[in-house]
């Protein structure tokens, strides 16, 4: 009984760690591409169309007219993220730059490093910056 219930531990933990892990990396490139296509507002926006369509037996006119609406929706809402995400990154920054003036030159370059390697993959940071 114990022995199946480590194996069941272990199963889950692997399971939920290699989800998370895959999960991370999905979230992380939505985040960061805020204005790509097929993000996941593109895919929201496709089930939503198919869903209306199929429920409500729309028309072709009806359908192309839903899914102008829908693009535009999609279009907006990206724009929204993207304000949004650029506004963080330049609060981001500016955190960075005012706790940098607190610091010795050697522990700026540090901590810019390490910030860059952590909030760099989440779009936070840009890369112009030294």
């Amino acid at each position: 009984m114990l022995l199946l219930l480590l194996v069941f531990i272990l199963g889950a933990g692997c399971g939920i760690g290699g989800g998370l892990l895959v999960m991370r990396r999905v979230l992380q490139h939505a985040i960061a591409h805020p204005g790509e296509s097929h993000a996941p507002m593109d895919r929201l926006m496709h089930k939503v169309e198919s869903v209306m369509v199929a429920e409500l037996s729309l028309t072709d006119a009806e359908r192309n007219a839903v899914h102008a609406e829908l693009l535009q929706t999609a279009a907006e809402f990206k724009a929204l993220r993207l304000e949004v995400w650029q506004k963080a990154g330049a609060s981001v920054e500016g955190s960075l730059d005012r706790i940098c003036k607190h610091l010795p030159a050697e522990k700026q370059v540090l901590l810019r490093k390490k910030a860059a390697e952590r909030l760099g993959p989440w779009g936070l940071l840009s890369d112009d910056k030294p």
